[in-house]
């Protein structure tokens, strides 16, 4: 018997995914090789302040993942709500302009 691949194992990382995953997996071995040269008595004053801004980039990097999932999911939302109730599609319409739109 063939075994079938899951679904989720055919479907690719998107970009954003992709960026998230690289900015925590720098940050994280950053943090690391400053934690391990300080207990081991080196000077880490350089490193330390990239490890810094590895943080920062992730924190960007989150927050511009979230800001595109709110999108994401405004426009989910509305389009399932037309489809059960679509007499009030001006409505929904008011609603996605009044949260700054689909872009």
């Amino acid at each position: 018997m063939a075994a079938k691949k899951s679904k989720r194992a055919n479907e690719k990382l998107t970009t954003s995914k992709q960026i998230i995953i690289a900015s925590w997996t720098a940050a994280v071995i950053l943090t690391a090789v400053v934690v391990t040269g300080s207990f081991i008595g080196c000077d880490m004053t350089a490193v330390s302040v990239i490890a810094t801004s590895a943080w920062v980039e992730v924190s960007a990097a989150n927050g511009f993942y979230f800001w595109k999932a709110k999108k994401e999911n405004v426009m989910k939302i509305a389009v399932g709500s037309v489809k059960d109730t679509p007499e009030l599609a001006d409505k929904f319409a008011a609603v996605i302009s009044a949260l700054g739109g689909v872009a």
